[in-house]
């Protein structure tokens, strides 16, 4: 049996109703020319358009492969099912950035909403 120690903690902002109340930022990511995408959000959270991100809506329905958004500091893997849409929980603290990543194909675009309200995570197929 091997062992594993935890070694660090930092503040997350999960489960909490922000006091600028609900809010949602969308991002139409484009899929045309790479397959992978780098999502910053420091500039809208320091300009105080939205606190936090506590989850994101993926529309990956028109998508027949996998879509994985990956955080830059925790490192959490959301992979989106092709053809499918949902809710998921974000684990990343500010200021937020991710990398988007999809099989790289001609008008491949992907709709996501990052949202700061609490909203239950649940995943559905679209076929």
């Amino acid at each position: 049996m091997s062992n594993f120690n935890l070694g660090t903690s930092f503040g997350m902002s999960n489960v909490i109703i922000p006091r600028g109340g609900p809010k949602c930022v969308p991002a139409k990511l484009d899929f045309g020319a790479t397959p992978e995408i780098e999502i910053d959000g420091e500039l809208i959270v320091a300009q105080g358009h939205i606190e936090y991100l506590q989850g994101v809506y993926i529309d990956n329905a028109d998508n027949p492969t996998p879509f994985s958004l990956i955080m830059g500091l925790t490192g959490q893997r959301i992979t989106a099912a092709p053809n499918s849409q949902g809710y998921y929980a974000i684990l990343a603290p500010n200021p937020p950035r991710m990398i988007a990543t999809t099989t790289q194909a001609a008008n491949r675009t992907i709709q996501l909403f990052f949202y700061n309200v609490p909203i239950q995570s649940q995943t559905w197929l679209t076929v």
